[in-house]
């Protein structure tokens, strides 16, 4: 047999200690418990809370448990709307919620710095603004080119100055 507690089957150790195992599967528990240490402190374990349970004995509900019980229920159900709202305002109640709203928090501060907003450029004074197209821009970018070219022809020297005559 191998082990409850190596594979994880502590439920078949419960149901031995309860008594609610059949003959077979009791018996072979039990001999499997005279040479597993583990399952036997595991069986002597379960028998002392066994044992404690058994000997538990609650306190004694008292006669007038049912009519102050009653009392208390009708006393919640006549208290002021305001005053059930308050309750279900307190701190304790919101516990629970503060780690969401942390989680929420760090999730959109990290999306806010990852994508930042474009902001708008104030143009520099003396500076006019105005819209300029595509096709505009394309012009304005090829006559650059152009003088840029026309510069450069301008400053290699040409050599008819230079030639003999005959």
């Amino acid at each position: 047999m191998n082990c409850p507690l190596q594979t994880e089957e502590t439920d078949l150790l419960l149901d031995y200690s309860a008594g609610r195992l059949d003959a077979a599967r009791a018996a072979a528990l039990t001999q499997h418990m005279e040479q597993c240490a583990a399952c036997a402190a595991f069986r002597t374990e379960q028998t002392a809370v066994w044992n404690a349970l058994d000997l538990w004995e609650p306190a004694p509900v008292s006669m007038d448990f049912n009519r102050r019980l009653w009392q208390r229920i009708d006393a919640a159900a006549a208290a002021p709307w305001y005053q059930s709202l308050r309750d279900s305002l307190r701190f304790t109640n919101w516990k629970p919620a503060i780690p969401l709203a942390a989680a929420v928090i760090v999730i959109a501060a990290g999306f806010l710095l990852d994508h930042p907003g474009q902001q708008a450029r104030t143009p520099e004074p003396g500076v006019s603004v105005t819209n300029v197209s595509l096709r505009e821009a394309d012009q304005v970018e090829q006559t650059l080119d152009d003088i840029q070219l026309l510069q450069q022809l301008d400053a290699v020297p040409s050599n008819t100055g230079n030639s003999k005559t005959m």
